[in-house]
């Protein structure tokens, strides 16, 4: 799935959950997870990306299944 996504120009884009709460500003997109930080700071494994415009990264979570998922102390191996 990643070869759709310009990693680069997604940096400071808001992510946002499925029912559009929000999920802090992206931070990097690595091989294999998203990290977006705000509030808290979650890993988000990059299949779970939905779409992106020019605004905002979705994801096909909620904001409760981002907390209880990926809302980690740190940076998760790299695949």
């Amino acid at each position: 799935m990643s070869h759709w996504i310009d990693q680069h120009n997604l940096s400071s884009r808001q992510a946002k959950s499925v029912n559009g709460k929000e999920l802090g500003n992206v931070q990097e997109v690595a091989d294999n997870y998203v990290l977006t930080e705000g509030e808290s700071k979650f890993y988000i494994p990059i299949y779970l990306i939905e779409k992106y415009d020019v605004d905002a990264l979705w994801f096909k979570i909620s904001e409760d299944e981002a907390k209880s998922k990926f809302m980690i102390a740190k940076e998760p191996p790299r695949i």
